[in-house]
């Protein structure tokens, strides 16, 4: 099964359609689709679509929405794993698709909405397409083609919750805003009140070292190993659970999901806080950042938890959603594939996970349930 994006740029209430009919022994001859293609190499999800968005339509795009993945069975092509995107681009853009060089794959053109569904369509791309269109926000499916026709269509449910675990289970920020406030001395920078430095809760240390402060990565580096030294001993256990973060849990597993944590904090301190606070059994693994940098990202913590869990489970990344409290958890979900849900209680900003993709926004642990319990609808 190979690997591949599909992305529909949307502009003033038309939608960029891609006919297919310049390439010799096409399997999309005479469809119109979106623009896309296959991963090479290493690429994440969203570094493909960035790519093949950039070579179809000469367009850098520098937000999406990803929407689900998309299984393709056939019995006369390689299965596909399809990863599905939206973005609005703007006029600029969109004259720039027009009057940019031609598509090598087709004839690129701007389609009312109303009029895409009187194309010539793959019968399931309808499915997928149609509620795109709608605006619904998770679409993940499993089609079945036998000789050319569509036999069978399956949503994929969501069976697996990654939690991230700054501001999503825990309220850890006395204890970051703390540390931060030690390491910062060291370099001359006094912050009087901590509490001024909640935007260190979610990212990476070296990502706010160096793009609050300017510092370079090997001084972002030393600041991170002198903030250790204030967090591992004390600043860690400076935090207390969420109201409901257990109801949450238990309701969550009795109902089938497997849970994960899934955090940018290093995996061994994700561990000792879920111990201290007797939360560890509730959890199929606990993924985390490693002190050496090679795991960083969210991005990076994702595909750690795939590598570990999903070797058994084909469907396993389009039936995860993970659930976080800031835009670099739901890009971090953009780009590996998989759909958000913000929270507002943490220290994100809730429309920037909105404009990033999430799927919804939950106000109290309490809400996460009926929201996962709306992507089956």
């Amino acid at each position: 099964m190979f690997k591949s994006t599909l992305c529909y740029l949307r502009n003033n209430g038309k939608t960029l359609m891609l006919h297919r009919n310049k390439k010799p022994n096409d399997v999309n001859e005479g469809k119109w689709i979106g623009v896309g293609g296959k991963f090479e190499g290493a690429e994440t999800a969203g570094e493909c679509l960035i790519r093949e968005v950039r070579e179809e339509t000469g367009i850098e795009l520098s937000s999406y929405v990803f929407h689900g993945i998309i299984y393709f069975r056939n019995d006369e092509y390689e299965d596909e794993e399809m990863y599905l995107y939206s973005a609005r681009i703007t006029d600029g853009q969109a004259e720039t698709v027009m009057n940019g060089t031609p598509c090598s794959e087709g004839t690129l053109k701007f389609i009312p909405d109303d009029e895409i569904m009187g194309l010539s369509l793959w019968e399931g791309d309808r499915f997928f397409l149609n509620g795109l269109l709608d605006g619904k926000k998770r679409i993940s499916y499993d089609l079945t083609y036998e000789k050319g026709k569509l036999v069978s269509k399956k949503t994929v449910p969501v069976k697996n919750i990654l939690f991230d675990l700054d501001g999503t289970l825990l309220d850890t920020g006395e204890g970051i805003m703390k540390c931060a406030q030690y390491a910062l001395k060291t370099i001359g920078v006094e912050v009087e009140d901590y509490h001024d430095l909640s935007f260190f809760v979610g990212p990476p240390l070296v990502y706010t070292y160096t793009r609050r402060y300017g510092l370079d990565m090997d001084k972002a580096r030393e600041l991170v190993k002198i903030y250790r030294e204030r967090y591992e001993p004390e600043g860690v256990f400076e935090c207390e659970p969420y109201p409901g973060v257990r109801e949450c849990l238990e309701g969550l597993r009795s109902d089938g999901y497997r849970l994960y944590v899934c955090s940018s904090k290093p995996e061994h301190m994700c561990r000792k806080l879920m111990k201290h606070f007797d939360m560890t059994d509730f959890f199929d693994d606990i993924v985390g950042s490693t002190p050496d940098g090679r795991i960083d990202t969210k991005s990076q913590v994702l595909h750690e938890l795939f590598r570990r869990n999903a070797s058994e489970d084909p469907y396993f990344i389009g039936s995860s959603v993970l659930v976080g409290d800031t835009k670099f958890d739901i890009a971090g979900a953009s780009d590996t594939g998989i759909s958000s849900v913000g929270v507002s209680f943490g220290y994100g900003d809730t429309e920037e996970m909105k404009d990033l993709g999430a799927a919804a926004i939950a106000g109290s642990m309490s809400e996460i349930n009926d929201t996962l319990f709306r992507f089956h609808l």
